[in-house]
């Protein structure tokens, strides 16, 4: 559930939606939200809908706000990866030459086009 609040989130700071879509999306899905069990989907809207509420309060601007969502994105969008093996990487070196040769290119035979017709059964 977490990951669809902060695709909606994600969707707005990007352009896809309006604010308005998104006030619309928080409250249409917020009792799914509630109901997930998710936690961190509920933190997470719960402090969008303070944010909305902040912003139709005049107490932010839709600037902070945009700063506040961005902030919620970035905490929960991330990966977390463990690494329980590690293995000692080795050193490659690669080389490349090039070398330029200038000239003309003579075709001793005249270029002949050969046409091929395939048929698969």
């Amino acid at each position: 559930m977490l990951h669809q609040v902060l695709n909606y989130i994600e969707r707005y700071l990007i352009g896809r939606c309006s604010l308005r879509d998104l006030e619309i999306w928080l409250l249409s899905n917020l009792q799914t939200v509630l109901d997930s069990d998710d936690e961190a989907a509920i933190r997470v809207a719960d402090e969008v809908d303070a944010d909305l509420v902040w912003l139709g309060e005049g107490l932010i601007d839709e600037a902070t706000l945009r700063e506040r969502l961005q902030s919620y994105v970035e905490l929960h969008g991330t990966i977390s990866v463990g690494f329980y093996e590690t293995e000692r990487t080795a050193t490659v070196h690669a080389t490349t030459a090039v070398e330029t040769v200038m000239g003309r290119l003579e075709v001793p035979e005249p270029v002949v086009t050969l046409r091929l017709h395939h048929e698969f059964a």
